[in-house]
């Protein structure tokens, strides 16, 4: 192979090498902002929990001061237009909805209940962002799945001749699912959480209706409302659910994916470089090249022609 060849693939090498290293220059470019938007999507996501959990302290603390100002930072990082990317769209209304059910209570020192209840969907809600699998709105599962059991036992044992039990059991799963709602609806597809809703509600229409074949209906919808609640808690990113809101990318190596193209080719294009050097300098002075004179084509007759 010809000098020439040697020189042109020792360019070919080097243009390779430079446009590989301006791809990976990209690349990182890329990485590195997608990481510092994801690390100040968490930040906001934190900030909004801190204030959930004050404001949250506040109401059992019974601090009339401090209610009203933790309330307002709560309602203030909950507004925030990046940290509402996170979550389903229905999660947000359902917050929004808690602040003002907070705000209203707040007010009236006969509603203590109801402003514990709308501090604690708060909290469960901000937790939700940033909890991942140890969210503390999943620790709601056994509840539900428990009350659903105790509404099978209160029907089975009374029947249709006392739903009293019953009633009160449906009431306290009611109170348990109003809690988390606005977490799953964060965190969880939609159709997951309006069918664990239908559910609930289904179950409690059956326990006041007069119709006297409900006994079995009944109990089949209690077991149906379990099956739901397993269906909403274990779902993950990949079943329909929302993908866990603090799983951030880990930052990309300096060489990711293509460390080892670099230090193959650098050296090859020294060597070949070297060498082609190293060729014309031996074969002409200075960098000269002397060719060799061009032979002359001897004639017919054996004259050489000049």
């Amino acid at each position: 192979m010809s000098r020439r060849w040697w020189a042109a693939i020792a360019a070919g090498l080097a243009a390779a090498l430079l446009l590989h290293g301006a791809a990976l220059a990209a690349a990182a470019s890329r990485a590195s902002t997608a990481n510092e938007d994801d690390l100040g999507l968490r930040a906001k996501q934190e900030r909004f929990q801190a204030a959930a959990d004050r404001f949250y302290e506040s109401v059992m603390a019974a601090d009339r001061n401090g209610i009203f100002y933790t309330l307002r930072d709560a309602a203030a990082t909950a507004g925030d237009s990046v940290l509402r990317r996170s979550g389903g769209e229905l999660g947000w209304i359902a917050v929004d909805e808690a602040l003002l059910e907070a705000e209203a209570a707040a007010s009236r020192r006969s509603e203590a209940d109801r402003l514990l209840a709308a501090a604690s969907k708060l909290r469960l809600a901000a937790d939700s962002l940033t909890g991942g699998d140890d969210a503390l709105w999943l620790q709601y599962r056994p509840v539900l799945k428990e009350d659903a059991r105790q509404l099978v036992i209160a029907w089975t044992t009374s029947g249709a001749s006392g739903t009293g039990t019953a009633e009160a059991r449906m009431k306290t799963l009611q109170q348990h699912w109003e809690l988390v709602e606005p977490s799953a609806l964060l965190m969880r597809d939609k159709a997951l959480t309006e069918a664990m809703r239908d559910s609930i509600a289904y179950s409690s229409r059956l326990l006041t209706s007069h119709d006297g074949t409900r006994t079995g209906w009944a109990v089949q919808s209690f077991e149906s409302l379990s099956a739901a609640a397993d269906r909403l808690f274990l779902a993950s990113g990949g079943e329909g659910g929302y993908l866990a809101a603090d799983a951030l990318p880990h930052p990309l190596p300096p060489h990711s994916g293509g460390g080892w193209l670099i230090y193959t080719i650098v050296p090859l294009i020294c060597a070949l470089l070297t060498y082609v050097g190293w060729s014309n300098y031996r074969q002409g002075q200075h960098g000269v090249i002397v060719l060799p004179a061009r032979p002359e084509r001897p004639s017919r007759n054996g004259v050489v022609r000049k």
